[in-house]
């Protein structure tokens, strides 16, 4: 004998029920599961707006933070019951609560008579932004690997991409590309014949290279798709995707080789720190995200803040700027992405092997690139005895431009490689 509760009903399920009164109840059950998660979302936005420090205390501490989180994002985004389709879902209202004309996008739904899967498919399809994760496997299998994982790094590895697809799937993300790095590499054949070779590092311990194979494996075991192309590095593959992918992309990579990708359609996720919750005992991300620039809502909170008109306001706006900030490449560096492979060419990169110019550290690249723009507008004005230029640096410039167009080879990532294009999730 089953029986369930629900506020003052109560439910009894024996072998002698009838199909009239399993009918009954299962009406009930379905008008019950279709409001349930706006009950909690609007719980949820009634307490926070009471109280914003600890309005998670009015849920019991076995509920999942997630689910409650998702179902208050849904709920203000349709804060009113005129704002909510009757006929329609809660997944279907979450499937495009993020579009601005998500009423229209209901309203559509309902006039195809589309029932929930078909209509998941058709917003999927149709409506949802793409938005690609493409993964440095290399990076983070050799990350794991070298802080002491050993043969547990592919395990960990695949669960950490797992979990962390898995989160930002509820975020809206619908694509994943794993990338990895060819056995073979053109750039080492540029620098056969340099004393300093590129890459100069020894073979890799034979469990490592088990290790790598073992987590692509795994990937590949979980459904997600792994891609490599021969000759070419992992970064390339994502620079290449950043260039081609018809929608958002982001890289998951520290490698500072991958900044030049960074666009207003693609981000790097630097790392993802996994929490656990005190109350729920769930683990939850701490995301570090990194842009190209700032963001349009803090370009317009700083220029509020120039003007002497809102001078009143400077507290509030100083505020409000602090919360909008958040690290990227142009207030970091002062450099836009694309001038990123020019400003490495100067500056060098010891981890692979490429000296630069002689001489010239990491600040006094990113001051000739500021001023000058280009690495070829910097190596110009070099050799023009150009006096911004002291003539030791004019010295190292004008050696690097000996062999400017090798070393342009080596720092610029390749954005034109045939990549696979089935990457849904």
């Amino acid at each position: 004998m089953s029986h369930m509760k629900t506020h003052d009903q109560y439910f009894e399920i024996t072998p002698n029920s009838t199909m009239e009164q399993l009918s009954e109840y299962g009406g009930q059950f379905g008008y019950l599961q279709r409001g349930v998660a706006w009950w909690v979302g609007d719980l949820a936005r009634y307490a926070e707006s009471r109280w914003p420090e600890i309005w998670h205390q009015v849920f019991p501490e076995w509920i999942s933070p997630g689910l409650v989180d998702r179902c208050k994002g849904v709920a203000k985004a349709y804060p009113n019951e005129a704002d909510r389709n009757p006929l329609c879902t809660w997944t279907q209202h979450m499937q495009v609560a993020n579009k601005t004309n998500r009423k229209e996008l209901l309203d559509e739904i309902v006039n195809k008579g589309l029932t929930t899967d078909e209509s998941r498919k058709a917003v999927s399809e149709s409506s949802k932004p793409r938005w690609l994760l493409a993964v440095d496997v290399n990076y983070h299998l050799h990350r794991h690997w070298y802080s002491g994982a050993g043969v547990e790094a592919a395990k960990q590895v695949c669960d950490w991409i797992c979990r962390t697809v898995d989160r930002l799937q509820h975020k809206g993300l619908t694509d994943v590309v794993c990338c990895f790095d060819s056995p073979n590499n053109f750039r080492k054949a540029i620098t056969k014949e340099w004393a300093d070779k590129y890459k100069p590092r020894p073979p890799k311990d034979i469990e490592l290279v088990q290790q790598l194979q073992l987590v692509r494996d795994l990937l590949d075991g979980r459904g997600l798709l792994c891609a490599s192309v021969d000759t070419f590095e992992a970064d390339d593959l994502m620079a290449s995707y950043a260039a081609q992918f018809d929608g958002r992309v982001t890289i998951l990579s520290q490698d500072k080789d991958t900044k030049q990708c960074l666009s207003e359609r693609c981000n790097i996720l630097l790392d993802v720190n996994w929490n656990e919750d005190p109350t729920s005992g769930d683990l939850l991300p701490d995301y570090k995200w990194y842009s190209a620039g700032p963001g349009p809502r803090l370009r317009e909170l700083r220029t509020l803040r120039a003007d002497p008109a809102n001078e009143e306001d400077a507290t509030q706006l100083d505020k409000e700027i602090d919360a909008a900030t958040h690290p990227n490449l142009l207030d970091d560096t002062g450099l836009r992405p694309d001038q990123w492979p020019d400003y490495q060419a100067i500056w060098g990169d010891n981890v692979d092997g490429i000296k630069g110019a002689a001489g010239i550290g990491e600040k006094g690249a990113k001051d000739l690139i500021v001023e000058f723009g280009t690495l070829d507008a910097v190596i110009e004005a070099a050799k023009a005895d150009d006096e911004r230029i002291t003539p030791k640096r004019r010295e190292a410039l004008c050696q690097l431009a000996e062999q400017v167009d090798a070393v342009r080879q080596l720092v610029t990532l390749r954005t034109d490689l045939p990549i696979p294009r089935n990457t849904r999730i």
